[in-house]
């Protein structure tokens, strides 16, 4: 878990704000939620079940899949920058994303919570 200081450290201000999305890595589709965004950043929490942790290394290149609330489809590719299972033997998991070339249609979007 991130403590306190590393969270002060990030450069961009996070909203909390909950989406349906999918998760998409070595071509396998999974579903989960956004729990919060920022300019550069997204966490969101794989609701599929997973078994291994194996693909989600840091550092590896994923796609997030989600719909704005005005119905714009986006296509984020995120690094994992770190993940963790909520408690021992969880079957989801909560993945710390930094996003690799944001699409204007979402910088935009993320304009407006200023």
């Amino acid at each position: 878990m991130k403590n306190h200081n590393e969270l002060d450290r990030r450069s961009h201000k996070r909203f909390v704000i909950t989406l349906n999305a999918k998760v998409i890595v070595g071509g396998k589709s999974y579903a989960g939620v956004i729990g919060n965004v920022s300019e550069e950043g997204v966490s969101s929490t794989i609701t599929t079940y997973i078994k291994t942790d194996d693909q989600f290394a840091p550092h590896k290149i994923i796609q997030l899949v989600f719909d704005l609330p005005s119905g714009d489809e986006v296509n984020l590719d995120c690094e994992i920058r770190w993940y963790l299972r909520p408690r021992e033997h969880a079957s989801n998991l909560i993945l710390g994303l930094y996003i690799v070339d944001p699409p204007s249609k979402y910088t935009e979007w993320i304009n407006r919570f200023r």
